[in-house]
């Protein structure tokens, strides 16, 4: 039995971000979003409104916003400290004339399906990818693989 090929591309890369904070970045109001992470992502990113929402944003009747849809695409140009923070840059916003329903997800990137954007202004160019490798270590990594390195060392063995 022959096995299912495996694509090149887990899908198109996509951020979610809660409302209002969305709809400002996709309307080209809002070039900057504060985050805690920095990320290594750059370029086309598929732009999801999250369905939760703060309860200020409620109260100041926010709440009609398109959440837990896919509003457009952006391109994720810089991500710079920004104090104690991380600002990510943003440009060239494309609003889809009718929002893609969409499950989100907390990693960015998450991926979502090439086919639920066909037709889409995201169809017509290429994903962002990451630049440079991500690479965290726990704090106790590096002390364990030293214990390793001096377990497995013969010159250190006794007897």
């Amino acid at each position: 039995m022959a096995r299912a090929k495996k694509t090149d591309s887990p899908g198109f890369p996509a951020i979610s971000i809660r409302q209002p904070n969305a709809d400002r970045i996709i309307r080209g109001e809002r070039h900057r979003d504060t985050r805690s992470r920095p990320t290594h992502f750059r370029g086309w990113l598929l732009l999801h409104a999250s369905r939760t929402f703060r309860r200020k944003e409620a109260a100041r009747g926010e709440e009609d916003l398109e959440r837990g849809k896919l509003l457009g695409i952006v391109q994720l140009e810089d991500c710079v400290k920004d104090g104690d923070d991380w600002a990510y840059v943003w440009k060239s916003p494309r609003r889809f004339r009718q929002p893609i329903a969409c499950r989100g997800h907390y990693s960015i990137p998450f991926y979502v399906p090439k086919k639920l954007v066909a037709g889409t202004p995201a169809a017509k160019v290429t994903p962002g990818k990451l630049e440079g490798e991500i690479r965290r270590r726990a704090p106790h990594e590096s002390e364990l693989s030293r214990t390793l390195l001096r377990s497995s060392d013969p010159s250190r063995r006794s007897g």
